[in-house]
Order: structure tokens, then C-alpha cells, then sequence
């Protein structure tokens, strides 16, 4: 009996192992290609933020290394973002075996809309909610006597943050939508936990965001309300016929 109870934890350890190792080497290989443009991509990445500067203000780093290793985040940021879709076909894989056969034709539209959703969040960070977020931190507190002079590090460490959550964030709507399907949840359920929503909102709003300033923390709590409520509208349309008659 305890062997029965073992093998399928050992096996389920083992899948995820090798879903990870198999979503790792995709990060590997877009890492060369991200390596080889990291000039260019940090020039793009950083515009919102450069754009901001006050008048004699400019980006600096202050350690021997420091610019190395931004570059080598660079990279990695830009490798983990075109993985995105492998990522995403390695963690369907890895929950595959436990659905049913109709419940697998989603596969296609979970990686197109999971890629386009997490690009979408991404693309939203940077021309909408990062400029005028940027524009503050850097201009509201500089004077005459006091200029910024940010650290090309720690910029590029707090813009990842914000573009990596507002990725994940516009991807709830998906997830509702999966887990709607499968029966996981349902539109009551998620209503009636909203209250839980706003406090864990909240906590990952601080954790994500990279400073303590409340305009960041602004900027990435009304989207996750936002999409939290979303995904409540899209668990009532899609959920299954079952669970939206039983809430009536």
C-alpha cells in the first residue's frame, strides 16, 4: 500500500522536474540572441524611465560590475519573456494528464491568449502605466538643489518587477476562464471571496512593486481589482452549465 501511495507523488515530482528542465532550456536558448541585442533592448527598456529624467539628471551606476550585470539581466529578462509560450505549453503539459479529453482542445487557445494576455499586460506597463508613474518618482521630489541620479541597476530591476507583474496580472482572466471550464471555480465562489481578493490584492500589490511609494503600488493594485472582476464576468459566461444554474 505504501508503494501505491509513493509511486504517483515520485512520478508527479518527476514531471514537474523535467516540465521545468524543458522550460529552462528555452530560457537558455533565448538567452544567446537576448545577450548579443542587450544594448539595444536596454536603450528600448529604459526609454519610459529616461524620457522622465529632470533636466540634469542621467542614469549612472556606481559599482565596477554593476553594468555587466545589467546587461546579464537584460538578457535573462528578454530570454524569460520570448519563453513565455514554451512556458506556458510546459505548465499545460505538466496539468494535462489530469483532464478529461474535451478539456485538452483548449491547449491552442491557452497558449495564444496566454502569450497575447501576458504581452498585452507587458505593453500596458510600458506606454501606459510607466510613464506617468516615472514622471513622479523622479520630477516630484527633484528641486534646484536635489537631482535624481538613478542607478541603472536598481531602475532596471524595479521597471522588470512591474513589467513581469502587470504580465502575470492580465493573465486572471485566462486562468478564470480554464478553471471555469474545468469546474474549479465558479462566478459565486469568486464573488464571494472578493473581500479576500482586496486584502491579497493589496499584500501582492507591495510585494511586486519594487518601492513603497503609493502611486506604484496604485498602479498595480486597480489592475489586479480590475482583472480580479473580469474574471469573475468571465467564470459567469464560460463557467459550466452546471455550476451557473446551481448559483441561480
Amino acid at each position: 500500500m505504501t508503494k501505491e501511495v509513493k509511486m504517483p507523488f515520485l512520478k508527479h515530482i518527476e514531471e514537474l522536474r523535467k516540465r521545468l528542465l524543458y522550460a529552462l532550456i528555452a530560457v537558455v536558448i533565448c538567452f544567446i540572441p537576448s545577450y548579443y541585442f542587450s544594448t539595444q533592448l536596454f536603450e528600448f527598456l529604459m526609454k519610459p524611465l529616461i524620457e522622465s529624467l529632470p533636466e540634469g539628471s542621467t542614469l549612472i551606476f556606481t559599482r565596477p560590475a554593476e553594468g555587466f550585470t545589467t546587461y546579464l539581466k537584460i538578457a535573462f529578462f528578454a530570454s524569460l519573456v520570448l519563453s513565455v509560450p514554451v512556458i506556458l505549453y510546459q505548465a499545460w503539459k505538466f496539468v494535462a494528464p489530469a483532464l478529461y479529453k474535451n478539456e485538452k482542445k483548449i491547449l491552442l487557445p491557452f497558449i495564444f491568449f496566454g502569450t497575447l494576455f501576458f504581452f498585452a499586460g507587458g505593453s500596458f506597463c510600458y506606454y501606459i502605466a510607466s510613464p506617468p508613474a516615472f514622471h513622479f518618482l523622479l520630477n516630484e521630489y527633484s528641486s534646484e538643489y536635489v537631482k535624481a541620479f538613478p542607478s541603472i541597476q536598481e531602475s532596471l530591476s524595479f521597471f522588470m518587477a512591474l513589467i513581469l507583474g502587470f504580465g502575470l496580472i492580465f493573465e486572471f482572466p485566462l486562468i478564470s476562464f480554464i478553471l471555469a471550464k474545468i469546474g474549479i471555480v465558479t462566478s459565486k465562489m469568486l464573488s464571494r471571496n472578493r473581500r479576500y481578493a482586496l486584502l491579497i490584492s493589496c499584500v501582492v500589490a507591495a510585494i511586486i512593486t519594487p518601492t513603497t511609494d503609493a502611486l506604484s503600488m496604485m498602479f498595480m493594485f486597480i489592475p489586479l481589482i480590475v482583472f480580479y472582476e473580469l474574471g469573475i464576468l468571465v467564470a459567469w459566461v464560460f463557467g459550466k452549465k452546471s455550476d451557473v444554474e446551481a448559483e441561480d
